[in-house]
């Protein structure tokens, strides 16, 4: 018995799924090689995957663990009809419709070679080609990798600056004050416009102590909203306040 690869519609059957093939009278699966065809050419490309692992998993359901056999067939089915309307007449009335049906066949031709796990109707020529386009493409992703960590690392500091154990209070509150110095004209010495570069810079290149600084901790002394600050959030005791910044008075 010649094996049916395809969902086939129930006779009769007037809710059919929108991916089986056949009509609602007639039932031969001897052509279902043309069934599968006639419904693909009335989807959208962007349904071929799901049509295509809808009649798989019918298939594997009494074929368990054939699903190269499953691709075979239907990439067969594709090849050969394409060969067929490359070879009609350029003149004849189906030319037209054979290329645009042509086009939809190799489109769906690329998924299933995008899906071939076995790649085993392919050249070795044509294998080795993809095995080393994808080795090109991974070879210039990791060069442009290793020119980020190298632009990266080139500000690394040997060391990280230690504050005096149990000072990091005071002098989270000179970085403090540090934001709000101003120049003789009024501008602000420095600038950000949000706090994570403060508490960034702290974590990335200081220590408390013999300890890293957690990003965490000291992003709790910099509140994104001075005026609304977070449960999270620690305020600087005013014992712990040790230094004041005070401008230059000049004559």
């Amino acid at each position: 018995m010649k094996t049916t690869f395809f969902k086939h519609r129930g006779r009769f059957d007037f809710s059919p799924h929108r991916f089986e093939i056949g009509n609602l009278f007639i039932q031969n699966r001897a052509l279902e090689s043309n069934l599968f065809l006639v419904k693909l050419y009335k989807l959208q490309e962007a349904e071929y995957p799901a049509f295509y692992q809808f009649h798989l998993e019918h298939f594997l359901s009494s074929h368990p663990g054939e699903e190269e056999t499953f691709l075979t067939n239907v990439r067969e089915i594709v090849t050969n009809r394409i060969k067929h309307f490359k070879r009609l007449d350029p003149f004849g009335g189906k030319y037209a419709s054979g290329l645009e049906h042509t086009r939809m066949l190799e489109i769906f031709l690329n998924y299933l070679k995008s899906i071939d796990r076995w790649h085993n109707q392919m050249p070795i020529e044509a294998v080795l080609s993809e095995k080393d386009k994808l080795i090109s493409q991974l070879e210039k992703k990791i060069a442009q990798q290793e020119a980020l960590i190298a632009a990266y690392t080139k500000y690394e500091a040997g060391e990280k600056i230690v504050i005096s154990k149990g000072n990091l209070p005071a002098f989270i509150d000179l970085v403090h004050q540090l934001q709000e110095l101003t120049l003789p004209n009024e501008n602000k010495l420095l600038r950000s416009q949000a706090q994570s570069p403060w508490y960034k810079m702290i974590a990335r290149y200081f220590m408390h102590g013999d300890k890293e600084i957690s990003i965490d901790t000291a992003r709790n002394y910099f509140p994104a909203q001075k005026e609304d600050k977070p449960a999270k959030f620690i305020q600087i005791s005013e014992k712990d306040k040790r230094f004041i910044i005070l401008p230059v008075e000049k004559d």
